[in-house]
């Protein structure tokens, strides 16, 4: 990941917040000179002596799954906010354009869950995070024994042993105060500003009453 140093985030806390409010991962692996990737939710959790994992499930049916072994190395890569920032916006100084985002790369080693009891574990934890995140109450225990076990039939569960994180945060810290308000109001104006464009201007409101409050 390039990380020039106005933009890297090594903070492990903020890093793990980075990663639950964005949850949906590419994990990619590579076998053989044959990069694979696959996209799938992934959710922070610890093993039994609390180190850092993620844990997750794929289709049973996916080749990715196949092509692993016991501890080889993993990367996932989960992308927050981001959005095109225009010259256009900029107040002081002429500028080209660029890419706001945000961005954390997990690199860890594979570790396949064969047993049932395992599988239904993280099943049920990704339900029950995803449901509550709704404000909703679904469970797998709403289902069928029958349906539950075809869909533990149906798919892998997995941890991966998280070993490394890398963030980065561009989100025009380099710019002067203007340009930076500018592009904020520039991204709040743009015609059908989606939900990305709004979160980005948000994290960048952050940085602007940063440097008020530092200047004040």
């Amino acid at each position: 990941m390039y990380r020039p140093a106005c933009y890297r985030e090594d903070d492990t806390e903020t890093l793990f917040a980075m990663i639950r409010a964005q949850p949906f991962a590419t994990l990619v692996s590579a076998n053989a000179g044959d990069p694979l990737a696959t996209h799938l939710p992934l959710l922070l959790g610890q093993d039994a002596a609390g180190a850092a994992t993620l844990i997750g499930h794929m289709a049973r049916g996916n080749r990715h799954w196949r092509a692993l072994e016991h501890d080889q190395p993993l990367l996932a890569v989960f992308l927050g906010p981001h959005a095109y920032i225009s010259p256009r916006w900029y107040r002081d100084e002429p500028d080209v354009p660029t890419w706001n985002y945000t961005a954390v790369h997990v690199r860890g080693r594979w570790r396949r869950c064969d047993d049932l009891e395992s599988t239904r574990r993280i099943l049920a934890a990704s339900v029950e995070h995803f449901e509550r995140a709704m404000g909703a109450d679904w469970s797998l225990g709403e289902l069928e024994e029958s349906l539950v076990d075809k869909l533990e039939k149906g798919v892998v569960a997995f941890e991966i042993a998280v070993d490394t994180l890398e963030g980065v945060s561009k989100m025009s810290q380099d710019k002067r105060p203007a340009d930076l308000r500018g592009a904020v109001e520039g991204l709040r104006r743009e015609r059908g500003a989606g939900q990305q464009r709004q979160e980005v201007a948000r994290t960048m409101d952050t940085i602007e009453d940063h440097r008020s409050g530092v200047n004040s």
